[in-house]
């Protein structure tokens, strides 16, 4: 399902239901998530925004664009931010831990529902070890 909603966004927004039967809005803003992605990498390199924007050769207000989801990056734009954290640019692209709490639950439900009675008995004792 997550798959489907980011490709929802790039082609509107789509109500559906959830897990729990609940009617949903699906609509991922993939900007902002991107943008939040890049400054997440940024901040783990303990870069600041006039390092990076040099580093990838940009002005540093269109790199705050981008860290707020104003902007996207073009491609050859990503490649360069890419090899600034030394990722492939498809690490930038991985977002949904950063999705808000309630379509994160939604999304981890959503597998939780796929998984065999082994998995979800291993997966349980993974997540109570956080809780505890």
């Amino acid at each position: 399902m997550v798959n489907k909603n980011l490709e929802n966004k790039t082609q509107g927004t789509e109500n559906t239901k959830n897990t729990h039967g609940e009617q949903i809005e699906d609509e991922i803003d993939v900007k902002k998530l991107v943008g939040k992605r890049i400054r997440e990498y940024r901040k783990m390199h303990n870069m600041s925004q006039e390092t990076l924007s040099e580093i990838i050769e940009i002005d540093s207000k269109h790199l705050s664009n981008i860290e707020l989801g104003k902007n996207m990056p073009n491609p050859q734009l990503l490649l360069k931010i890419s090899k600034a954290f030394n990722i492939e640019i498809k690490d930038l692209f991985e977002i949904f831990h950063l999705l808000p709490k309630e379509k994160l639950k939604s999304a981890v439900f959503d597998l939780v529902e796929k998984l065999n009675e082994e998995q979800l008995r291993c997966t349980y004792k993974y997540i109570k070890s956080f809780v505890i």
